[in-house]
């Protein structure tokens, strides 16, 4: 079904009603079908290559498959491998969501894979933040109110393995909370996500943070101490503050997370720039492995949808405990 062109026809007044009603629900639902972060990337990758087509005079929709061949060719070396596969996706779904012909010949996954090979990279990925690492970072927090923030920020992201979007985005339960939902039980507190990058259809999952071993490592204490200097009962949990020490009411960016994070890592002495948002997440998994967690554990409390993606953390956390040389006696 062509949505678009449905909803080209709602828009000239050619459709009853009821079924223009229909056909706004249709592409309501066409575009909950991919996840917003994905449908503005391919926006943009999109725009790029339809700029392209202009300047070579070329036709973008439908494109041939010499057109889009042509088009990695001209962008290859400037752009890195991953961004043009994603473009590639990108230009496939703009030809189907048209019920156009997708471009596809021989030539053109020849000229891909060959792009591939000369020109891809592994990517780099960034540090993880391994237990002892958000000990010391926590610890060398300042006794502010920001300072406070960011302690329980570090603990729960590290104890819960979560993505710096759902951090971002944890509220206090409640009746108008939104999808990402904190609460303390007996046992320490739990995240309740109603969404998440894994979980495009929302079937739902909840994270488990117990209490630490360590006083000044406990991430449900770390969070109590700053909901309650912080004065905050409802809404968002990790908010802005203001160099006077004033208390936003909205919720932190996903970017003002990794944020934290870097700054984190360079108060007690590390590299900012190898950390991010997800060395939290990483260094869970990573810190689990090298402690000998079951691979299982990892998996559930990562909410991995495939076990290949547990596997690479568990490599990393027993690189050495469970190395070969070492094993020999070296």
């Amino acid at each position: 079904m062509n949505t678009r062109a449905l909803v080209k026809a709602n828009a000239s007044g050619n459709l009853p009603a009821h079924v223009a009603q229909l056909a706004e629900s249709a592409r309501d639902y066409a575009d909950a079908g991919m996840a917003a972060n994905t449908r503005r990337a391919y926006a943009g990758d999109w725009r790029d290559f339809d700029g392209w087509c202009a300047d070579m005079s070329v036709t973008s929709l439908p494109a041939s498959a010499e057109t889009v061949a042509l088009y990695l060719t001209d962008r290859a070396g400037s752009v890195s491998v991953a961004t043009l596969g994603r473009r590639l996706a990108a230009i496939r779904t703009a030809h189907k969501s048209a019920d156009a012909a997708v471009p596809t010949s021989g030539a053109l996954t020849q000229v891909w894979a060959g792009i591939r090979r000369l020109h891809g990279r592994p990517p780099a990925p960034k540090r993880a933040m391994l237990l002892d690492d958000v000990r010391k970072a926590v610890q060398a927090m300042p006794n502010t109110l920001a300072g406070k923030r960011d302690r329980a920020l570090l603990l729960v992201g590290f104890g819960g393995g979560l993505r710096r979007s759902e951090l971002a985005a944890i509220e206090i339960e409640g009746p108008d909370a939104g999808p990402v939902r904190l609460r303390f039980v007996g046992g320490g507190l739990e995240i309740h996500l109603h969404r998440s990058k894994a979980d495009q259809e929302g079937r739902g999952a909840v994270v488990a943070i117990p209490h630490g071993s360590r006083l000044d490592s406990c991430p449900v204490q770390a969070v109590k101490a700053w909901l309650a200097d912080a004065a905050i009962k409802a809404g968002p949990v990790f908010r802005g503050v203001d160099r006077w020490g004033t208390v936003g009411g909205t919720a932190l960016t996903p970017y003002a997370v990794a944020l934290v994070v870097k700054a984190a890592a360079e108060r007690i002495g590390l590299d900012a720039e190898a950390f991010a948002g997800h060395s939290l997440r990483a260094g869970l998994a990573t810190s689990a492995a090298a402690n000998d967690a079951p691979a299982h554990v990892i998996m559930q409390h990562m909410r991995h949808a495939r076990f290949e993606t547990t596997k690479r953390y568990i490599r990393e956390g027993e690189r050495f405990t469970h190395n070969a040389a070492s094993m020999a006696g070296l």
